[in-house]
């Protein structure tokens, strides 16, 4: 009976071995050869007497088999294991040398885009900014990477509300957003406009956003450029005689932006302007369709020419009906005004009057239309 317990202790053992070995679960592991070797000499000092002799040595050359299969099969899974190892790790390094060249391409496409963008870059994510040097430039901060709070301590405080309202509003769904507002440099206050987007992963969020100068006397080029590339008088005379050679009708308005001055008074010419150049710009987008129409006079006079007869309808019905198509609204950060003009309008039908006759009556309505008696901020002259 003893002999079949040991045996079969002896056999669990081998079995277990076995699966040790097969399942990796330790490094060097050499069990099944202890157990095979013990199973021979148990066989070799205790079954020789036990059993026929003829079943010892089937039974010795049964194990002997068992034991040169598992060497072979444990070798071969061993060289398959191998081949496939270094061929997967040789086909994953081809694949990261790809990426990482792929991705030193894109990293070095999108700094070289950051140093030709001539607006400053920001990247908000938490409660840290990065921003890039042209950032630093036009803000006056003093490191590239600061703080949420360092940045919203630099906004002005009447503009800060419409600030935050702007970023809180954002969603997925909406996440473009346009703010103007005033950032202290250098003792100062500058117009900024900002243009961001929120990204969402994650239920993180975080921002990414651009902002360019709107002071005119630093960089010319900025959101007033309706103003800095309006042609002036003598363009204006030229294009009207040009339409008169061609004979074709158009109507000139002459436009004055009356309540201008006092709005330089209180918040300084260079806002004046930024109005100026907003109100312009959907002038422009409502009533013509090319950059030739639209002309400075003088400081706040300016000229436009209507040569389609639709769009001098529209601005009849306006301005006949509530007038409200020619006065806008406009909100800068905190700072929230209304430009009031007065028109006088003038036409010149098919071939029948001179430039300097347009001219003439057009400036009369408008004298008229100024007077404190007048009853409308308008006037067309041949209603007069």
């Amino acid at each position: 009976m003893n002999m079949y317990i040991t045996l079969s202790i002896i056999g669990l053992w081998l079995i277990y071995a076995i699966i040790i070995k097969l399942t990796k679960k330790r490094k060097y592991d050499y069990s099944f050869v202890v157990a095979f070797v013990f199973l021979l000499a148990f066989g070799y000092f205790y079954l020789d007497d036990q059993i026929d002799s003829n079943y010892y040595t089937y039974f010795s050359y049964a194990i002997l088999a068992l034991f040169a299969i598992w060497l072979v099969l444990d070798n071969l899974l061993l060289l398959f294991k191998k081949n496939v190892s270094e061929f997967d790790f040789s086909d994953l390094e081809d694949e990261l040398a790809q990426t990482n060249d792929a991705s030193e391409l894109l990293r070095k496409r999108f700094i070289s885009t950051i140093e030709l963008v001539n607006d400053g870059i920001a990247f908000r994510d938490g409660e840290f900014i990065f921003g890039t040097d042209r950032f630093i430039d036009i803000t006056g901060i003093e490191s590239n990477e600061f703080g949420v709070e360092d940045y919203r301590g630099m906004i002005h405080k009447d503009d800060l509300p419409q600030y935050d309202m702007k970023l809180e509003k954002l969603t997925k769904k909406y996440p473009i957003y346009n703010i103007k507002y005033r950032v202290k440099k250098e003792g100062k206050y500058l117009w900024i406009s900002e243009r961001g987007k929120l990204l969402v992963l994650e239920k993180k969020k975080s921002y990414i956003s651009t902002i360019k100068t709107m002071d005119i006397k630093m960089y010319p080029e900025s959101d007033v450029d309706v103003l800095n590339t309006l042609s002036d008088f003598k363009n204006m005379y030229e294009e009207m005689q040009r339409l008169n050679r061609q004979k074709n009708s158009y109507h000139l308005v002459v436009i004055q932006l009356t309540n201008i001055p006092k709005i330089n008074e209180k918040f300084g010419r260079d806002f004046g302007d930024l109005l100026m150049g907003e109100y312009l710009s959907k002038l422009r987008f409502k009533f013509i369709k090319d950059n030739k129409s639209l002309f400075r006079i003088s400081g706040i006079k300016f000229g436009l020419l209507i040569k389609e007869k639709a769009k001098f309808d529209l601005l009849d019905r306006a301005l006949v009906g509530t007038g409200e198509l020619m006065t806008l609204q406009l909100q800068f950060g905190g700072v929230t005004q209304t430009v009031y003009p007065n028109l006088g309008i003038s036409e010149s039908p098919y071939g029948a009057k001179n430039s300097d006759l347009v001219i003439r009556e057009a400036n009369e309505a408008l004298n008229l239309s100024l007077k404190d008696g007048f009853e409308t901020s308008f006037c067309f002259y041949d209603r007069i």
